[in-house]
């Protein structure tokens, strides 16, 4: 009996995989906004990070200004 049951139950995923895609999924509109703002957001990361690699770089020149005209 468990075996039979345990069989159902690995015939019935598939049914109900398929029935949850179907009727239960995600508007498209939903995915083109959140795929839209995900863009939006991984760009105004590589903004930041440039800003930070430049500050960076202007300190960085700074320094080796100041180092070579003590010398």
């Amino acid at each position: 009996m468990l075996l039979k049951l345990i069989a159902f139950v690995a015939a019935a995923i598939p049914a109900v995989l398929f029935v949850r895609a179907i009727f239960f999924r995600r508007p498209n509109r939903f995915s083109g906004v959140a795929s839209e703002f995900k863009k939006q957001v991984d760009f105004a990361i590589w903004i930041f990070l440039g800003l930070i690699g430049c500050i960076v770089a202007v300190a960085v020149g700074k320094l080796a200004w100041t180092w070579w005209t003590a010398l």
